[in-house]
């Protein structure tokens, strides 16, 4: 199946998805092949696109050029990748693989191809990150269910959510320092123009459009571009939104360092209700080890120990088993460090 604009439709395709009309009644249904007299009909509605039989286009196979295109994106996203700073409480070598594989039926779309190798032309923080936020939606969308094409256009609109920065001039996007009121009112425009740039692309469904429109909408209504709020920012928007901050949060920037797991976790957690999908948050800290098992942490009384265990399952309480207690002398004495029941003792590092 893909979508079609209105306008490229011709006699002989074969509809996959119904018509409708304005009162939402069946015009042309599913099944259907289309005669001019359909076509003149479908002119007559409000209709932007339609969705036919076949398959999406793919790159030939004898385009050098743009298979080696595809091959530099997908290395490039290994790359990006191997900066992630999860762990998954299942094997995250497997979760990566399937995101890749995701990402490599990506690049072999004949029309989406370009905007790809346009962001990594942008500059390759734009890059990365969108590869980083596009790991960590998947992350979620597959604990929520979501699977098949719907998760592929999931990982479509979580990927190009950023491509409206492509329009935005390079002097602003790579200026060192803050910007000033007006050039963040350029910058904030990314969205609409993402939008735009996605829209007009008959292989990315309105679904993955609205990730670009919307994943700077925040569940309170204070967001932008257009102050939406709780069920009226689309689902894939909402994860979106929430992988793309986190992943932010994590990464090493020209301007500062990135956040530990830990850090990022907790300040989502606290503050980030009145922002995001409170359901998505608990997705996300289920799906990111905040301490890692094996991990090395130091409490806030100078004790330093092992993850050897958790007390609950989100692992939000974990077992620390002591190498050195708070006067610097090895031992091996395991404690609960449990942040809700004790918090006078809480983990200040973890390496």
């Amino acid at each position: 199946m893909r979508r079609v604009l209105r306008d490229s439709v011709v006699a002989g395709m074969t509809l996959a998805q119904p018509v409708y009309g304005m009162n939402g009644q069946v015009i042309l249904n599913s099944g259907m092949d289309l005669t001019e007299f359909h076509i003149s009909k479908i002119s007559e509605l409000d209709v932007k696109y339609i969705y036919i039989e076949g398959e999406t286009q793919l790159i030939d196979a004898n385009d050098e050029a743009a298979q080696q295109a595809k091959t530099e994106i997908v290395l490039a996203a290994h790359s990006a990748l191997d900066e992630v700073r999860v762990g998954k409480y299942v094997e995250t070598e497997h979760t990566k693989s399937k995101v890749l594989a995701l990402l490599d039926e990506c690049c072999m779309r004949k029309e989406i191809q370009p905007l790809f190798t346009a962001m990594q032309n942008c500059n390759d923080y734009l890059f990365n990150h969108a590869v980083c936020g596009f790991f960590y939606a998947m992350l979620m969308g597959m604990s929520r269910g979501i699977e098949g094409q719907r998760l592929r256009e999931l990982g479509l609109g979580a990927l190009l959510r950023d491509v409206g920065m492509i329009t935005i001039s390079r002097d602003i996007l790579n200026k060192p320092g803050t910007l000033n009121p007006e050039e963040m009112a350029i910058v904030k425009q990314h969205t609409e123009k993402g939008y735009e740039l996605l829209q007009r692309n008959p292989e990315i469904s309105l679904s993955a459009a609205n990730c670009a429109l919307q994943h700077h909408e925040r569940f309170d209504g204070s967001g932008y571009p257009r102050g939406a709020k709780e069920n009226s920012i689309h689902e894939f928007a909402q994860i979106t939104a929430l992988a793309d901050v986190y992943s932010s949060m994590t990464a090493n920037t020209p301007y500062r360092r990135a956040l530990s797991v830990y850090d990022a976790l907790a300040i989502v957690q606290k503050a980030g209700a009145a922002f995001f999908n409170p359901e998505l948050i608990q997705v996300l800290v289920s799906n990111v080890a905040i301490f890692p098992l094996g991990a090395v942490v130091r409490l806030n009384n100078q004790a330093v120990g092992l993850v050897s265990d958790y007390a609950d399952e989100l692992r939000t309480k974990p077992i620390i088993t002591l190498t050195q207690n708070e006067a610097g002398v090895r031992t091996k004495q395991t404690v609960t460090v449990d942040l809700d029941q004790n918090p006078n003792v809480y983990i200040a590092e973890v390496s």
